[in-house]
Protein backbone atom coordinates (compact mmCIF):
# COMPACT_ATOMS: atom_id res chain seq x y z
CA UNK A 1 0.00 0.00 0.00
CA UNK A 2 1.66 3.32 -0.66
CA UNK A 3 2.79 5.80 1.59
CA UNK A 4 0.40 8.16 3.73
CA UNK A 5 1.32 11.66 3.66
CA UNK A 6 1.57 12.30 7.24
CA UNK A 7 0.79 16.58 6.66
CA UNK A 8 -0.61 18.89 4.30
CA UNK A 9 1.36 21.03 2.13
CA UNK A 10 -1.83 22.58 0.39
CA UNK A 11 -5.05 24.13 2.70
CA UNK A 12 -6.89 27.32 1.42
CA UNK A 13 -9.29 27.77 4.59
CA UNK A 14 -11.00 31.40 5.15
CA UNK A 15 -13.84 28.99 7.55
CA UNK A 16 -14.20 26.20 9.51
CA UNK A 17 -15.42 24.36 6.03
CA UNK A 18 -11.91 24.80 4.49
CA UNK A 19 -13.74 26.30 1.99
CA UNK A 20 -13.05 30.30 0.68
CA UNK A 21 -15.23 32.40 -2.00
CA UNK A 22 -13.46 32.27 -5.14
CA UNK A 23 -15.72 34.00 -7.32
CA UNK A 24 -17.05 37.86 -7.05
CA UNK A 25 -19.43 39.94 -8.54
CA UNK A 26 -18.56 42.03 -11.57
CA UNK A 27 -15.46 39.88 -12.56
CA UNK A 28 -13.87 41.20 -15.51
CA UNK A 29 -14.20 39.11 -18.95
CA UNK A 30 -10.92 37.65 -18.60
CA UNK A 31 -11.60 36.14 -15.54
CA UNK A 32 -14.45 34.96 -16.53
CA UNK A 33 -12.91 33.04 -19.10
CA UNK A 34 -10.50 31.45 -16.79
CA UNK A 35 -13.55 30.36 -14.43
CA UNK A 36 -14.96 28.68 -17.87
CA UNK A 37 -11.81 27.02 -18.35
CA UNK A 38 -11.81 25.39 -15.03
CA UNK A 39 -15.40 24.61 -14.39
CA UNK A 40 -16.63 23.93 -18.10
CA UNK A 41 -18.52 25.08 -20.57
CA UNK A 42 -22.27 27.31 -18.93
CA UNK A 43 -19.89 27.00 -15.52
CA UNK A 44 -19.61 30.96 -14.33
CA UNK A 45 -18.10 30.31 -10.85
CA UNK A 46 -17.31 28.14 -8.07
CA UNK A 47 -19.11 28.77 -5.13
CA UNK A 48 -16.81 27.17 -2.42
CA UNK A 49 -13.11 25.50 -3.10
CA UNK A 50 -11.26 22.67 -0.40
CA UNK A 51 -7.89 21.97 -1.10
CA UNK A 52 -6.02 18.90 0.22
CA UNK A 53 -2.93 17.60 0.16
CA UNK A 54 -2.15 17.00 -3.63
CA UNK A 55 -6.04 17.58 -4.74
CA UNK A 56 -8.59 20.21 -5.06
CA UNK A 57 -12.31 20.01 -5.43
CA UNK A 58 -14.51 22.96 -6.19
CA UNK A 59 -17.78 23.10 -5.56
CA UNK A 60 -19.46 24.66 -8.68
CA UNK A 61 -22.51 26.89 -8.81
CA UNK A 62 -24.98 24.62 -10.14
CA UNK A 63 -23.93 22.56 -6.57
CA UNK A 64 -21.90 19.97 -8.36
CA UNK A 65 -18.56 18.99 -7.81
CA UNK A 66 -15.22 18.81 -9.90
CA UNK A 67 -11.99 17.60 -8.41
CA UNK A 68 -8.48 17.63 -9.81
CA UNK A 69 -4.74 16.95 -8.99
CA UNK A 70 -3.24 13.89 -7.47
CA UNK A 71 -5.55 10.99 -7.12
CA UNK A 72 -3.69 8.01 -6.03
CA UNK A 73 -6.05 6.80 -3.54
CA UNK A 74 -9.04 7.97 -5.09
CA UNK A 75 -9.59 11.36 -3.57
CA UNK A 76 -10.78 12.52 -7.24
CA UNK A 77 -13.84 10.37 -7.18
CA UNK A 78 -13.83 9.43 -10.83
CA UNK A 79 -13.29 5.76 -9.70
CA UNK A 80 -9.66 5.63 -10.71
CA UNK A 81 -6.16 6.29 -9.83
CA UNK A 82 -5.51 8.30 -12.47
CA UNK A 83 -4.51 11.96 -11.88
CA UNK A 84 -6.31 15.18 -13.30
CA UNK A 85 -5.46 18.58 -14.51
CA UNK A 86 -1.87 17.65 -14.95
CA UNK A 87 -2.12 17.50 -19.09
CA UNK A 88 -3.68 19.06 -21.54
CA UNK A 89 -7.94 18.17 -22.16
CA UNK A 90 -8.37 17.34 -18.87
CA UNK A 91 -10.10 20.45 -17.29
CA UNK A 92 -13.38 22.10 -18.38
CA UNK A 93 -15.95 20.05 -19.88
CA UNK A 94 -13.12 17.35 -20.04
CA UNK A 95 -13.30 17.06 -16.41
CA UNK A 96 -16.03 14.88 -15.33
CA UNK A 97 -18.67 16.00 -12.09
CA UNK A 98 -17.98 13.63 -9.49
CA UNK A 99 -21.18 11.36 -8.51
CA UNK A 100 -22.83 11.93 -5.84
CA UNK A 101 -25.50 9.84 -6.27
CA UNK A 102 -29.06 9.59 -8.13
CA UNK A 103 -30.66 13.94 -7.62
CA UNK A 104 -28.05 14.63 -4.81
CA UNK A 105 -26.04 17.91 -4.95
CA UNK A 106 -23.49 19.31 -2.69
CA UNK A 107 -23.82 22.18 -0.49
CA UNK A 108 -20.18 22.25 0.87
CA UNK A 109 -16.64 20.25 -0.03
CA UNK A 110 -14.22 19.42 2.79
CA UNK A 111 -10.95 18.18 1.89
CA UNK A 112 -8.10 15.47 4.06
CA UNK A 113 -5.04 14.42 3.25
CA UNK A 114 -6.11 12.66 0.69
CA UNK A 115 -9.81 12.43 1.03
CA UNK A 116 -12.30 14.42 0.13
CA UNK A 117 -16.15 14.36 1.58
CA UNK A 118 -19.24 16.69 0.59
CA UNK A 119 -22.24 17.77 2.53
CA UNK A 120 -25.47 16.68 0.49
CA UNK A 121 -28.51 18.34 -0.17
CA UNK A 122 -30.30 16.11 1.92
CA UNK A 123 -27.55 16.66 4.98
CA UNK A 124 -26.14 13.90 4.28
CA UNK A 125 -22.13 13.34 4.08
CA UNK A 126 -20.48 11.23 1.87
CA UNK A 127 -16.12 10.84 1.38
CA UNK A 128 -14.11 9.31 -1.09
CA UNK A 129 -10.39 8.78 -0.82
CA UNK A 130 -8.12 7.28 1.36
CA UNK A 131 -9.48 5.41 4.74
CA UNK A 132 -6.57 3.84 5.63
CA UNK A 133 -7.95 4.74 9.20
CA UNK A 134 -11.45 4.94 8.56
CA UNK A 135 -11.31 8.85 7.78
CA UNK A 136 -14.40 8.01 5.21
CA UNK A 137 -16.62 6.54 8.36
CA UNK A 138 -17.53 3.52 6.79
CA UNK A 139 -16.87 0.97 9.15
CA UNK A 140 -13.39 -0.71 7.20
CA UNK A 141 -10.73 0.65 5.61
CA UNK A 142 -11.46 0.16 2.14
CA UNK A 143 -9.89 3.22 -0.32
CA UNK A 144 -13.54 4.27 -2.84
CA UNK A 145 -12.99 6.68 -5.42
CA UNK A 146 -10.21 4.67 -7.46
CA UNK A 147 -12.20 1.89 -8.78
CA UNK A 148 -15.12 1.86 -10.50
CA UNK A 149 -18.68 1.62 -9.28
CA UNK A 150 -18.15 2.53 -5.98
CA UNK A 151 -19.06 6.69 -6.46
CA UNK A 152 -22.69 7.71 -6.67
CA UNK A 153 -25.27 5.11 -5.38
CA UNK A 154 -22.49 2.56 -4.37
CA UNK A 155 -21.39 5.08 -1.82
CA UNK A 156 -23.19 4.85 1.06
CA UNK A 157 -23.33 7.87 3.51
CA UNK A 158 -21.77 8.07 6.90
CA UNK A 159 -23.87 6.90 9.62
CA UNK A 160 -24.41 9.18 11.81
CA UNK A 161 -26.73 8.04 14.29
CA UNK A 162 -30.86 8.05 13.81
CA UNK A 163 -32.80 10.56 12.54
CA UNK A 164 -29.04 12.61 12.41
CA UNK A 165 -28.65 14.86 9.84
CA UNK A 166 -25.47 17.38 9.05
CA UNK A 167 -24.74 20.88 9.02
CA UNK A 168 -21.49 20.87 8.27
CA UNK A 169 -18.44 19.04 7.30
CA UNK A 170 -14.75 19.62 8.15
CA UNK A 171 -11.40 17.06 7.44
CA UNK A 172 -8.17 17.03 8.87
CA UNK A 173 -4.90 15.22 7.94
CA UNK A 174 -7.03 11.31 8.36
CA UNK A 175 -9.55 12.99 10.46
CA UNK A 176 -12.72 13.57 9.72
CA UNK A 177 -15.99 15.60 11.73
CA UNK A 178 -19.52 16.56 11.24
CA UNK A 179 -21.41 19.22 12.74
CA UNK A 180 -25.18 17.93 13.33
CA UNK A 181 -28.37 19.35 13.04
CA UNK A 182 -28.66 19.34 16.43
CA UNK A 183 -25.52 21.30 17.18
CA UNK A 184 -23.59 18.38 18.12
CA UNK A 185 -19.95 17.30 16.90
CA UNK A 186 -18.95 13.80 15.87
CA UNK A 187 -15.49 12.98 14.64
CA UNK A 188 -14.05 9.74 12.84
CA UNK A 189 -10.56 8.43 11.53
CA UNK A 190 -7.17 8.91 13.35
CA UNK A 191 -6.92 9.46 16.45
CA UNK A 192 -2.70 9.37 17.67
CA UNK A 193 -3.23 12.70 19.19
CA UNK A 194 -7.22 12.60 20.80
CA UNK A 195 -8.31 14.73 17.53
CA UNK A 196 -11.63 13.00 17.83
CA UNK A 197 -12.26 13.75 21.39
CA UNK A 198 -12.92 10.89 22.82
CA UNK A 199 -10.89 10.80 25.84
CA UNK A 200 -8.10 8.06 24.44
CA UNK A 201 -6.22 7.20 21.03
CA UNK A 202 -8.70 4.43 19.51
CA UNK A 203 -9.25 5.17 15.88
CA UNK A 204 -12.89 5.14 14.95
CA UNK A 205 -14.88 4.37 11.72
CA UNK A 206 -12.54 1.72 10.81
CA UNK A 207 -14.19 -1.33 12.22
CA UNK A 208 -17.96 -2.41 12.14
CA UNK A 209 -20.02 -1.00 14.86
CA UNK A 210 -18.01 2.28 15.50
CA UNK A 211 -20.60 4.55 13.49
CA UNK A 212 -23.63 5.69 13.94
CA UNK A 213 -25.77 5.40 17.26
CA UNK A 214 -22.45 3.67 18.70
CA UNK A 215 -20.01 6.68 18.08
CA UNK A 216 -20.78 9.40 20.64
CA UNK A 217 -20.79 13.13 20.35
CA UNK A 218 -17.67 15.34 21.34
CA UNK A 219 -18.70 16.55 24.89
CA UNK A 220 -18.63 19.97 24.94
CA UNK A 221 -19.48 20.72 28.38
CA UNK A 222 -23.00 21.09 29.92
CA UNK A 223 -25.58 22.82 27.49
CA UNK A 224 -22.89 24.05 25.05
CA UNK A 225 -23.31 23.03 21.36
CA UNK A 226 -21.33 23.93 18.48
CA UNK A 227 -22.21 26.60 15.54
CA UNK A 228 -18.81 26.37 13.42
CA UNK A 229 -15.48 23.40 13.02
CA UNK A 230 -12.30 23.20 11.42
CA UNK A 231 -10.15 20.25 11.19
CA UNK A 232 -6.20 20.60 11.52
CA UNK A 233 -3.37 18.60 10.45
CA UNK A 234 -4.23 16.37 13.97
CA UNK A 235 -6.51 19.05 15.42
CA UNK A 236 -10.31 19.87 15.78
CA UNK A 237 -11.20 23.01 16.97
CA UNK A 238 -15.09 24.42 16.94
CA UNK A 239 -16.54 27.69 17.79
CA UNK A 240 -19.52 27.22 20.49
CA UNK A 241 -22.93 28.54 20.82
CA UNK A 242 -21.78 31.38 23.25
CA UNK A 243 -19.07 32.40 20.81
CA UNK A 244 -15.79 30.57 22.55
CA UNK A 245 -13.56 28.49 21.06
CA UNK A 246 -12.15 25.17 22.28
CA UNK A 247 -10.10 23.06 20.16
CA UNK A 248 -8.13 19.86 21.02
CA UNK A 249 -5.94 16.84 19.88
CA UNK A 250 -1.99 17.27 19.04
CA UNK A 251 -0.56 20.35 21.29
CA UNK A 252 2.89 19.86 20.02
CA UNK A 253 3.09 23.55 18.87
CA UNK A 254 0.34 25.72 21.18
CA UNK A 255 -2.02 25.17 18.78
CA UNK A 256 -4.49 24.09 21.21
CA UNK A 257 -4.04 27.88 22.50
CA UNK A 258 -3.84 26.63 26.00
CA UNK A 259 -0.37 28.21 26.99
CA UNK A 260 1.41 24.93 26.80
CA UNK A 261 2.18 21.94 24.64
CA UNK A 262 0.26 18.76 26.15
CA UNK A 263 -2.24 17.05 23.88
CA UNK A 264 -5.79 16.98 25.24
CA UNK A 265 -8.82 14.70 24.39
CA UNK A 266 -6.39 11.69 24.24
CA UNK A 267 -7.06 11.05 28.23
CA UNK A 268 -10.38 10.28 30.01
CA UNK A 269 -11.75 13.70 32.00
CA UNK A 270 -10.01 16.16 29.65
CA UNK A 271 -13.42 17.44 27.35
CA UNK A 272 -16.40 18.67 28.66
CA UNK A 273 -16.05 21.12 31.65
CA UNK A 274 -12.14 20.13 31.61
CA UNK A 275 -11.47 21.18 28.50
CA UNK A 276 -11.03 25.29 29.04
CA UNK A 277 -11.79 27.51 25.93
CA UNK A 278 -9.22 29.90 24.49
CA UNK A 279 -8.88 33.10 25.98
CA UNK A 280 -9.27 35.40 22.79
CA UNK A 281 -9.02 38.48 24.90
CA UNK A 282 -11.41 40.44 27.23
CA UNK A 283 -15.02 40.41 26.09
CA UNK A 284 -13.97 38.90 22.78
CA UNK A 285 -15.65 36.16 21.18
CA UNK A 286 -15.23 34.01 18.45
CA UNK A 287 -17.38 33.70 14.70
CA UNK A 288 -14.97 31.77 12.25
CA UNK A 289 -12.11 29.16 13.54
CA UNK A 290 -9.85 27.48 10.90
CA UNK A 291 -7.33 25.02 12.13
CA UNK A 292 -4.18 24.57 10.02
CA UNK A 293 -1.45 21.42 9.69
CA UNK A 294 -0.25 23.25 13.26
CA UNK A 295 -1.81 26.59 13.91
CA UNK A 296 -5.33 28.17 14.34
CA UNK A 297 -6.63 30.93 13.59
CA UNK A 298 -10.01 33.09 14.90
CA UNK A 299 -12.60 35.55 13.42
CA UNK A 300 -13.41 37.41 16.22
CA UNK A 301 -16.53 39.74 16.95
CA UNK A 302 -15.11 42.75 15.92
CA UNK A 303 -13.47 41.55 12.74
CA UNK A 304 -9.84 41.05 14.05
CA UNK A 305 -8.22 38.05 13.31
CA UNK A 306 -5.82 35.77 16.43
CA UNK A 307 -3.63 33.40 15.43
CA UNK A 308 -1.51 31.01 17.98
CA UNK A 309 0.31 27.54 17.82
CA UNK A 310 3.36 27.01 15.23
CA UNK A 311 5.16 30.28 13.66
CA UNK A 312 7.97 28.57 12.09
CA UNK A 313 7.14 30.66 8.61
CA UNK A 314 5.38 33.72 10.03
CA UNK A 315 2.01 32.33 9.93
CA UNK A 316 0.70 33.64 12.69
CA UNK A 317 0.95 36.81 11.64
CA UNK A 318 3.42 38.68 14.48
CA UNK A 319 6.57 39.17 12.19
CA UNK A 320 8.33 36.59 13.85
CA UNK A 321 8.64 33.26 13.72
CA UNK A 322 8.10 33.07 17.30
CA UNK A 323 5.35 29.87 18.59
CA UNK A 324 2.43 31.69 20.33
Amino acid sequence: MATRTSAFTARLMLTALLAVVVAAAGMSAASAEAENATAGPGRLAAAMIAAGDSQSCALLDNSTVKCWGGNEFGQLGQGDTANRGDDANEMGADLDLVDLGPGRTATAVAAGNNHMCALLNNGTVKCWGDNFYGQLGQGNTIDRGDDPAEMGAKLRPVDLGPGRTATAVTAGANHTCALLDDGTLKCWGFNEDGQLGRGDTTNRGDAAGEMGANLPAVDLGPGRTATAISGGDNHTCTVLDNGTVKCWGDNADGQLGQGDTTDRGDNPTEMGTNLLSVDLGSGRTATAVSAGDNHTCALLDDDTVKCWGVNADGQLGQGDTTNR
